[in-house]
């Protein structure tokens, strides 16, 4: 800034209006994870209040494969991969998420290392929900816990259903199967793109790409920038059928 000025310094009230800016956004964040919907606010506020918050640029490492979970870390904002490096070097990449996620929740409650390294693929936004906190509150709200379950639940039957797609689906069925499970709304986005795509359903991105023209080309879906529009989910389905 030229010369002596400087800009004006921002009075109590300001600063009052920003941290309840930043407080809102982070009990709106917390408030979308499935295991928190529904808690009073009250208690949003006690886990906002033992919670570090931490922005990072993309490429950042958030946690690393075999590392202590001693928080459950939250997404607040932006995308992350989660992937695992063999000891050729190779790395798999498992998922790629967008904010609003909770990470690793069953490592955490079971005591067991984080499952994948964490890496940002945008300037993220995160929250560190300390152990004990997390535990003492599902412990004292069973909804909570309920809601902790059939989300862990949920989990447990989506890497079964990856699982079997991998073995015994070709791309194309594979790949209609991953959209198929996530067409409630007709949109599917593509946090990762295509890439993140190929990751998730093990194969490469040519022929993810190739896949979803071909599905295109017979009217089953319609590819949109970083999302594809679902037209015929019933036909997906039999797609998707297993052997």
């Amino acid at each position: 800034m030229p010369g002596n000025l400087r800009p004006p310094a921002a009075g109590p009230q300001s600063r009052r209006r920003r941290r309840c800016c930043i407080t809102g956004y982070m009990t709106s964040s917390l408030a979308g994870l499935p295991m928190l919907r529904g808690l009073p606010p009250e208690r949003l506020r006690e886990l906002e209040s033992a919670a570090r918050r931490r922005r990072y640029p993309a490429g950042q490492i958030l946690c690393t494969a075999g590392d202590p979970v001693d928080h459950l870390l939250v997404l607040l904002g932006g995308r992350v991969k989660a992937s695992r490096t063999g000891p050729d070097g190779r790395e798999l990449v498992s998922a790629v998420s967008a904010a609003p996620r909770a990470f690793d929740k069953a490592a955490l409650i079971a005591g067991r290392p984080h499952l994948a390294t964490l890496t940002a693929l945008t300037p993220v936004e995160v929250a560190y929900l300390p152990r004990a906190a997390v535990l003492a509150l599902v412990e004292s709200e069973p909804a909570v816990a309920a809601r902790l379950l059939r989300t862990l639940a949920e989990t447990v039957c989506d890497l079964g259903d990856r699982l079997a797609d991998i073995a015994l689906l070709p791309v194309p069925a594979r790949v209609a199967s991953w959209l198929v499970r996530r067409a409630a709304g007709g949109q599917v986005p593509l946090h990762g793109g295509q890439s993140g795509l190929a990751a998730e359903v093990g194969a490469t991105r040519v022929s993810v790409n190739r896949a979803l023209k071909s599905l295109e080309r017979d009217g089953l879906i319609t590819l949109l920038p970083g999302a594809v529009r679902v037209l015929d989910r019933q036909a997906l389905d039999r797609l998707a059928e297993r052997p």
